[in-house]
């Protein structure tokens, strides 16, 4: 099996197990590292995501996953950035939490991916 099928049988898996609640199924796929940033900004670890979904919070009913690639050698990096721009001629300042993948290609690092969200101020 290639790493591209692996990775995305491992999605499946992840996305099957938080659907059934599966604490223990998503504790051996998540790293002991994990920030998970939900759409909120709401930041949680994966101590405190097993746990409120153990508490039943948040009950996961359905996922249909689409549009998925999978990129091999490639770094992560996540934080918070406190930005000041202007959009549309408005000027706007604004702090988001973000998600930033890196990619090694041709032996070079290039940013292949940017994900943020609002934070709460």
């Amino acid at each position: 099996m290639d790493e591209s099928t692996e990775l995305l049988r491992l999605e499946k898996l992840r996305c099957d197990a938080m659907i059934a609640a599966d604490v223990d199924a998503l504790g051996a796929l998540f790293s002991d590292r994990l920030t998970w940033t939900h759409s909120s900004a709401r930041q949680d670890t994966k101590a405190s995501f097993l746990a409120g979904l153990r508490a039943g919070g948040t009950r996961y009913l359905a996922m249909k996953r689409s549009d998925e690639q999978v990129r091999g050698d490639i770094a992560v990096v996540t934080g918070l950035v406190e930005m000041r721009a202007s959009i549309k001629g408005e000027e706007k300042e604004l702090r988001n939490r973000y998600t930033n993948v890196w990619a090694r290609v041709d032996g070079r690092w290039r940013m292949t991916a940017w994900q943020s969200t609002a934070a709460r101020q």
